[in-house]
């Protein structure tokens, strides 16, 4: 053993079944010295389930926004590694005239307003694929199937805010969006063509809000912009 010849002490993680269930443990090896020379190794292991489940907990809630509960602009790089190497769609979201809310029903009503869109954003494009991106912007990363899909599932969406309910209020919530679609190969190409989905929104901005604008990823784009 490595252990035996080098002296090295050894940490190790590992699982084991104990009365039928899955445990995770710690395994801890230290050689046993006599006058300077390894004469054998002690060894012991603790269960260390509980903590690795609190760990989790706190990385799962670490990565994932407060007021709505998708997961945060800090989380997305996580999820690039099933991304890579097959057609995806970025798509960034941003709610119109966000001020308008907070400044006219106050802060509290501009909360309920983020809330809505996150839980439509759920409905419509799923667990896993949204997220807060800041502020009242979100992103969505997902598969990408063809253009009629992405028209079809953005009209889904626009519906589940007409009239909604806003505590005791109804009103019609609308979002520009602009999106991108490809394949991209490294963490790097997903970044630029979520910028590129960022660029295509703010064309819409600029030509009066409440629409969609899309374009095939480049990953040279803003190199000839």
């Amino acid at each position: 053993m490595q252990l035996l010849e080098d002296g090295v002490p050894v940490k190790e993680r590992g699982k084991t079944r104990s009365r039928g269930r899955i445990r995770e443990i710690m395994i801890l090896k230290a050689p046993v010295y006599d006058q300077d020379q390894i004469v054998g190794l002690i060894g012991f292991f603790m269960d260390i389930t509980n903590t690795s489940k609190q760990i989790n907990r706190l990385e799962n809630e670490a990565a994932r926004d407060d007021l709505t509960s998708l997961k945060n602009r800090h989380n997305f790089a996580r999820d690039f590694n099933y991304l890579t190497g097959k057609p995806i769609l970025a798509m960034m979201l941003d709610v119109d005239h966000f001020k308008k809310f907070n400044d006219n029903f106050g802060h509290r009503y501009g909360d309920e307003v983020l809330k809505k869109i996150s839980q439509a954003l759920l409905k419509i494009y799923g667990i896993g694929h949204c997220y807060r991106y800041g502020g009242d912007e979100f992103l969505v990363l997902r598969d990408f199937t063809d253009t009629d899909t992405v028209a079809e599932k953005d009209r889904q969406f626009r519906k589940e805010l007409e009239h909604a309910r806003v505590l005791d209020l109804y009103m019609n919530i609308t979002v520009s969006a602009g999106y991108a679609y490809g394949i991209a190969n490294n963490s790097d190409e997903i970044k630029s063509m979520i910028r590129l989905a960022d660029h295509n929104l703010y064309q819409v901005k600029k030509n009066g809000r409440k629409d969609i604008c899309g374009s095939p990823f480049q990953p040279n784009f803003f190199e000839y912009e």
